[in-house]
Order: structure tokens, then C-alpha cells, then sequence
């Protein structure tokens, strides 16, 4: 009987490293470089996060992320600066064309809808944000999350830039 349990554990373990190492979730990175300061506080900032979409069982999808938590970004303060500007560049492996993103804040799109197919498969796309009815930057007063939707090719990659001011 143990070496029956032993073995069906062994089974186990092994299902479970290949199941791993055939469906691995999206990632997102990101950096924050703080391009301008006046009177020793940030005025300009740029994040860039690079996403890379899941594999197989997982194929293209990206993980909501929180971007002011994230690894990376998170030493710098966005409270209080402005989202100004968006943009973004497919990678090696390109995404899925017309593929959409949102930034959220308190669950509100913060881009207004323009997010929607702005993620292109061959080239740069920008957009600024704003609500449904206007275009202008937003005050960042809490947590913003990306979402990236409608890719389905595996390991895709998007680079997005925003932009922050005061």
C-alpha cells in the first residue's frame, strides 16, 4: 500500500509540473522612471509595462494588474499625478489585431472607451484619456488596473507607455 500511495503522489506531482509547463498565465511588467522633478516632487513620470500573454490552456490572455502595486512601479508615487497620454507598440510576437485595453480607477474606464481596439498587431497606437464625453487627463486619487482583452496568440506581447503629469 505505500509504495501504491508513493507512487500515485509521484503521478501526481508530475501531472502538475506538466500541466505548468504547457498553460503559464500572462505576465505584466512594469518600470517607472521619473522623467522631471520640480521642487524635488515628480512631474513628468513614465511607466512602461511590458505584457506577455499566456500559453496554450491559457492562450493569449493577460492578468489584470494593478499598476501602482506593481513590482517596479510602486516606489513611485502616482497619486496626484495626471494620466496624459497612452501609448502602444506590439511586440516580436505580435498580439491579436484590434485587441482591447481599459485602465480602470474605482471601476470606471479612465480612457473613456478609447482603449477599445487600440491594440494593434503591426504598429505604434496612442490615445488620451478621459471620460465617454471628453478628452483630458485624469487625476490618479487611487488604484488603477490594466485590462487587456480579446488576444488569443500565445505569448503576445504589447508594450504600453503611459504617461504622468502634475
Amino acid at each position: 500500500m505505500k509504495k501504491f500511495m508513493k507512487t500515485m503522489f509521484v503521478f501526481i506531482v508530475i501531472l502538475l509540473f506538466a500541466h505548468s509547463a504547457f498553460a503559464a498565465v500572462g505576465t505584466v511588467t512594469g518600470a517607472a522612471t521619473v522623467v522631471k522633478k520640480i521642487a524635488g516632487q515628480p512631474a513628468v513620470v513614465k511607466v512602461v509595462l511590458t505584457c506577455t500573454g499566456g500559453t496554450a490552456g491559457e492562450a493569449g490572455t493577460y492578468p489584470a494588474t494593478v499598476i501602482n502595486t506593481l513590482s517596479g512601479v510602486s516606489s513611485t508615487t502616482l497619486l496626484g499625478l495626471n494620466l496624459h497620454y497612452i501609448q502602444v507598440y506590439p511586440g516580436g510576437t505580435a498580439p491579436v489585431d484590434a485587441s482591447d485595453m481599459t485602465i480602470t480607477m474605482d471601476g470606471v474606464d479612465i480612457l473613456g472607451g478609447r482603449g477599445t481596439d487600440l491594440i494593434d498587431n503591426t504598429s505604434l497606437t496612442s490615445c488620451a484619456p478621459g471620460t465617454v464625453g471628453a478628452v483630458g487627463d485624469i487625476p490618479i486619487t487611487g488604484n488603477i488596473t490594466l485590462n487587456i482583452s480579446g488576444n488569443t496568440t500565445a505569448s503576445a506581447v504589447v508594450t504600453i507607455i503611459l504617461t504622468f503629469i502634475n
